[in-house]
């Protein structure tokens, strides 16, 4: 298989060869250097067997340009010579949901096992997901979904209607959404800022953005603030007395965790006093502080100017999906039909 992407389908192959009752599955993928996510199909199909306890299944990973027109002269001979250079014999069996299974098992003396090759028990077809993943992203292995969805952070200063829009955006894109840690690990402890919450607020928020991946549910994540927040709040000038330095592992750690967009609100909307909000009646940090940590750190980010909700959601959608359609499109590549 190309597995180009790896989906729900190829997995079910997989499955299904692997109670046929033999000693053991080899799983063949062919990539070659043009196509993209050569590597990551290969990793992302391993998590995938290793979540699926599917420990007899080994993948051979084939990396260089291969003829891809069956009319081709030689092209069945090439196929025969390497599935023999692989170790199949006459007493294996090719299992595939192709067509080409069945030339494969004559040209090789193996004994062919089609599987669902109608498509009747699982519809999903690599072409229409690789023309748009964003409407068939539940139609790829988990796994590999992180390579071509979108996590966006809504950022900024407190209290500019930074949860009220993530919530929102959310609803409006079907996406995930990730609360910001600080604030039940600061209700549910004690509210101080110290050296010690700042650091349980750090692995908190960490902890968080990791399972992410466990937790997606469509092509886009919305977070309510990220570690950038805290890497901000850390480095305030006046919390330096009490925090000291920010750590260079925090910085590491929310850059190895960035997110593909930053949509900053405007300090545009009136302020409201919050337990959490350590300011009094004002906010702590300005529009241009938190533009700085964007900059600082060379992260992409948009700026809302408006004030009003329906205007905040609308521009924000526009940026979003503008910044997915970019990412889904690395999926694509040109097969020439084949």
């Amino acid at each position: 298989m190309t597995a180009m992407p790896p989906t729900t389908g190829h997995l079910q192959l997989v499955q299904f060869a692997n109670l046929l009752g033999t000693d053991g599955v080899v799983l063949i993928i062919c990539t070659q250097p043009f196509e993209p996510f050569p590597t990551e199909r290969i990793s992302s199909m391993q998590q995938a067997l290793n979540h699926a306890g599917l420990n007899k299944v080994t993948i051979q990973h084939i990396d260089k340009p291969i003829e891809q027109d069956p009319t081709a002269d030689g092209f069945w001979d090439m196929w025969r010579d390497i599935l023999i250079n692989y170790g199949v014999t006459t007493a294996d069996y090719i299992v595939s949901s192709e067509t080409y299974g069945k030339k494969l098992a004559e040209i090789t003396g193996a004994q062919f096992f089609p599987y669902d090759i109608d498509r009747s028990i699982n519809p999903v077809k690599a072409t229409p997901i690789r023309d748009n993943p964003i409407a068939h992203f539940d139609e790829i292995i988990p796994e590999f979904r992180k390579y071509i969805s979108t996590t966006v952070t809504i950022f900024g200063a407190e209290s500019t209607g930074k949860t009220t829009l993530t919530r929102a955006l959310a609803e409006k894109l079907d996406a995930t959404w990730l609360f910001e840690y600080a604030r039940p690990y600061l209700e549910n402890t004690e509210n101080v800022i110290t050296t010690d919450s700042m650091t349980g607020i750090w692995k908190g928020q960490k902890a968080l953005q990791e399972q992410a991946d466990n937790v997606r549910k469509s092509a886009y994540i919305l977070q309510d603030t990220d570690l950038f927040s805290t890497v901000g709040y850390w480095q305030f000038p006046h919390w330096q007395s009490r925090l000291g330095e920010c750590p260079a592992e925090l910085v590491e750690d929310a850059l190895a965790l960035k997110s593909d967009l930053y949509i900053l609100t405007r300090s545009n909307i009136a302020f409201e006093p919050d337990p959490l909000r350590y300011g009094g009646d004002k906010r702590e940090g300005s529009d241009e502080y938190w533009i700085d940590v964007l900059e600082r750190y060379n992260l992409p980010y948009v700026v809302l100017e408006d004030s009003d909700m329906d205007e905040r959601i609308e521009h924000a959608v526009t940026a979003i999906k503008e910044v997915a359609e970019t990412r889904a499109k690395k999926l694509f590549y040109d097969r020439k039909g084949l």
